[in-house]
């Protein structure tokens, strides 16, 4: 399985304290600057993608009758340390119940643009303030097939741990993540998941709050990472 991952990102987990609010500041700059140099988009999706998933993602061209929507990964200050959060939707009759996901929904017609969509939802599920925060980019977006959508992830930067206030509605759990301690490539590991009519998934995720997340949002982590190292190895430099 770690097959799928050079020496450079295996050791990515490293622990990555904060000595200041400076160094805090200090690498979310970096983080900006390195969302405008260009984005691996499917290479780093392909490390998390289940085998299913593969296919659609190299063809790259979502179908015309695809839906919109938008997540959004908010990253925060805790304990010295860098942190964000997911989480555990209640079960329903859909393609993701019971599932960990980043906060976020389908566009609808009264937001602006897609960033609206991502913070306007992330609002509702899990209560941030968005005028707290600070919008650091985006990332790659990408087709999702069983759910038809198409996902536009953006970042957002809190100088503070956000205060949660979950919709009991929509979310079973917040689960905060400890970026550089739980989210590291050689913590990845591969699950088989059973659905209705004996369908069964091999998948490749993380750990979370003791929860599989796996699929679209292990995916979008695995972009992040990549990004991630590139400033954690451009700091070390400096």
């Amino acid at each position: 399985m770690l097959l799928r991952f050079n020496t450079k990102e295996l050791f990515f987990g490293m622990e990555y304290n904060f000595r200041s609010k400076y160094e805090f500041r200090q690498f979310i700059d970096y983080l900006k600057a390195e969302l405008l140099l260009g984005l691996p988009g499917v290479e780093a999706h392909l490390k998390l993608a289940p085998g299913i998933r593969i296919h659609d993602l190299k063809n790259g061209h979502p179908p015309d009758h695809a839906l919109e929507s938008a997540v959004l990964i908010i990253l925060y200050p805790f304990e010295n340390r860098l942190y964000s959060v997911v989480i555990l939707r209640n079960e329903y009759d859909g393609a993701h119940s019971g599932q960990i996901s980043l906060p976020g929904g389908k566009k609808e017609e009264s937001d602006e643009d897609f960033k609206s969509t991502a913070f306007r939802e992330a609002q509702e599920e899990i209560g941030i303030i968005p005028d707290e925060m600070e919008l650091i980019g985006q990332l790659s977006r990408f087709y999702v097939q069983p759910s038809n959508f198409i996902i536009y992830p953006f970042i957002a930067f809190q100088e503070q741990r956000p205060v949660f206030q979950p919709d009991a509605t929509e979310v079973q759990r917040v689960i905060e993540i400890d970026i550089f301690k739980e989210i590291r490539y050689e913590k990845c590991v591969d699950k088989t998941l059973s659905f209705k009519k004996h369908r069964t998934v091999e998948a490749p995720g993380f750990m979370v709050g003791g929860e599989f997340m796996w699929g679209a949002t292990a995916m979008i982590f695995s972009e992040l990472i990549h990004l991630l190292l590139n400033v954690a190895e451009k700091l070390k430099q400096d």
